[in-house]
């Protein structure tokens, strides 16, 4: 049989191209088959590494504010920090927040004492550190303290220790509303308000301040301070009509002989604590000495509390938190061994002010004896109170 080579030698080329065709497709098919095993191996080992990379987040939250009145807005801050090599995508930080502290975007449910917050991070380079600011409106007076986390990333998840806490005072009342006692210490002059100054009593010269009256202006320390203009006005400094110093006592317990509901006992109670916080604020601002003390439980198992007058943004504040643990249920130290106390103690030339919800003889006769002791003393009956 005679074949013709040159006839024949198409289709050989046809068939050469046809295998070489088949080992590019099984070359890419392999290629793909390689990336793809790869690629999960990666995975694999990324899911491997992150749960050991999510053990090297840190992460921290803080309050603005250690305290601020109820009503307020501050800030709580989460900072989140990659201490590893690798990547993180997708990390969730999970909480639990009090419904006191409202939440900004979240609504409040009613039926529970705590609302599921949730924070979200697309991605955390190594070694990178975010801050993440959320605004809380502080709703109700109280301690709150939050304590853990939960950071997961897919599957992965880790407890976190995240300790933040602050305190809720008692909500402000407007002081030009408040009945305030008049000081009969020093002068004769009947106010409103004790916090005004002595025309007769000078303490000392200063410089000018915006607001001084022109009466009080010293012409001649003036001319002796060689200043021109502002600089060299000279005025008399006076002292305030009272001795500055203000205790306050505000009675938790209620008169045995007339029963009171729950709710209206908060709710007057509430007043009190708002209206002494009012009170003790006013009189630092001017200068004061103040002191507070209260026959009430605390949540940390006190049953009274007793800061003796002192000067200071410090005692003020710690007065305020104390304020804050004040559980409102009935069943602290006698009201009378508080004030007793300080008449055993010589409490003297201060103003006092005695806030509960009822009076009778016992609180009377010792309101008598602290006059006895040269101190002008008011007593508060919170039910008078409109606010």
């Amino acid at each position: 049989m005679n074949i013709n080579f040159y006839k024949s030698l198409p289709t050989l080329r046809r068939k050469q191209d046809l295998w070489i065709f088949e080992n590019e497709v099984f070359l890419y098919i392999l290629i793909a088959v390689s990336v793809i095993i790869g690629i999960a191996l990666l995975y694999v080992l990324y899911c491997f590494l992150r749960a050991k990379a999510l053990k090297k987040i840190s992460y921290a939250r803080k309050f603005s504010e250690k305290g601020s009145y109820q009503g307020d807005e501050i800030l709580l801050t989460e900072t989140i920090t990659n201490k590893s090599f690798l990547p993180l995508f997708f990390i969730t930080i999970e909480y639990y927040i009090y419904n006191q502290l409202q939440y900004d975007g979240y609504e409040l449910s009613l039926d529970e004492n705590m609302q599921f917050a949730t924070s979200r991070f697309f991605l955390i380079m190594p070694f990178m550190r975010i801050k993440r600011k959320h605004r809380i409106k502080l709703l109700k007076r109280g301690y709150y303290e939050l304590d853990t986390i939960t950071a997961s990333c897919t599957r992965a998840e880790r407890r976190i220790s995240a300790p933040a806490n602050v305190y809720i005072y008692p909500a402000l009342l407007k002081t030009n509303d408040l009945p305030i006692p008049a000081s009969t210490l020093q002068g004769d002059t009947n106010s409103r308000t004790w916090l005004i100054r002595d025309p007769f009593s000078l303490s000392g010269i200063r410089e000018y301040r915006f607001g001084d009256s022109f009466n009080s202006i010293n012409f001649k320390a003036t001319a002796r301070s060689g200043k021109l203009g502002f600089e060299g006005i000279r005025v008399n400094n006076r002292d305030f009509c009272s001795n500055r110093n203000l205790m306050v006592y505000l009675n938790f317990q209620t008169d045995g002989n007339a029963p009171m509901a729950g709710y209206y006992y908060e709710q007057l109670m509430e007043k009190g604590l708002s209206y002494s916080a009012a009170i003790l604020r006013e009189a630092f601002e001017y200068g004061y000495r103040v002191g507070f003390a209260a026959n009430s439980t605390l949540q940390t198992g006190e049953t009274h509390i007793f800061y003796p007058m002192t000067q200071g943004a410090v005692n003020y504040e710690e007065i305020l938190r104390q304020m804050s643990l004040i559980t409102l249920i009935e069943g602290g130290s006698s009201f009378m061994s508080i004030i007793k106390n300080d008449i055993i103690r010589g409490l003297s030339d201060s103003e006092v002010l005695i806030i509960s919800t009822y009076c009778n003889e016992t609180i009377d006769n010792a309101a008598n004896q602290l006059r006895r002791y040269g101190n002008n003393v008011t007593i508060i009956l919170l039910g008078d109170i409109n606010n």
